[in-house]
């Protein structure tokens, strides 16, 4: 009989232990469920936006220039800024119409493309690669503060050598030469021994 009412007093108690937390596990579950299908929506849309984004790009703006049709391949890009802005595809149509107009002297028109890629875009490569074409940009130009203003962005550690040679290359545009031998010596630093690139910069360093 004492077993039957502790069996009753455990019964009991569980009872009152849901009314008291029952609730509370169960909102605690709800909202775990809840994230984790939100979080595979929110990959589904990603995916979404970005099959969208590739066709527009391939179907649309490479379409146009490859025809040298550059107003239409314009448009086009600006579609894809506008209706998919972080997308892959969105950085590569940037880039390519920012070399582009780099390659036609239009510097400004390349700097504000690239300054575009670098307010929506997140990705660390597309960034460093941003970085190091905005910095030739105004290289070219010769605004020098604002190409090293720009090369003061933080990038993955794969990516900080091409920057440090670049700000080597400035400072030897502005005639700074023992700057430059420091900005070559650390990008010596920060490239592998079998890098290729070493040997320039090394001829850069010594001149």
């Amino acid at each position: 009989m004492a077993l039957d009412l502790q069996d009753q007093e455990e019964l009991e108690n569980a009872k009152r232990a849901w009314k008291l937390w029952g609730r509370w596990v169960f909102l605690a579950m709800l909202i775990a469920a809840t994230l984790y299908l939100g979080n595979i929506v929110w990959k589904g849309q990603i995916e979404q936006r970005n099959s969208r984004a590739a066709t527009l790009y391939d179907n649309e703006f490479v379409a146009a220039m490859s025809k040298g049709d550059k107003s239409n391949a314009l448009k086009s890009l600006q579609k894809i800024q506008s209706e998919y802005p972080q997308t892959f595809a969105a950085a590569q149509a940037t880039l390519i119409t920012a070399d582009d107009a780099f390659a036609n002297g239009k510097y400004d028109e390349a700097a504000n493309h690239l300054k575009w890629l670098l307010q929506t875009q997140k990705h660390p490569l597309i960034r460093a690669t941003v970085v190091q074409r905005l910095a030739t940009v105004y290289l070219q130009q010769g605004k020098f503060d604002d190409a090293l203003s720009v090369l003061n962005e933080k990038v993955e550690p794969e990516f900080a050598a091409r920057l440090a040679e670049l700000k080597g290359d400035i400072y030897l545009a502005q005639g700074k030469n023992d700057d430059a031998k420091k900005a070559f010596e650390l990008a010596l630093k920060q490239l592998p021994v079998d890098d290729a690139a070493r040997e320039l910069i090394e001829a850069k360093q010594n001149l």
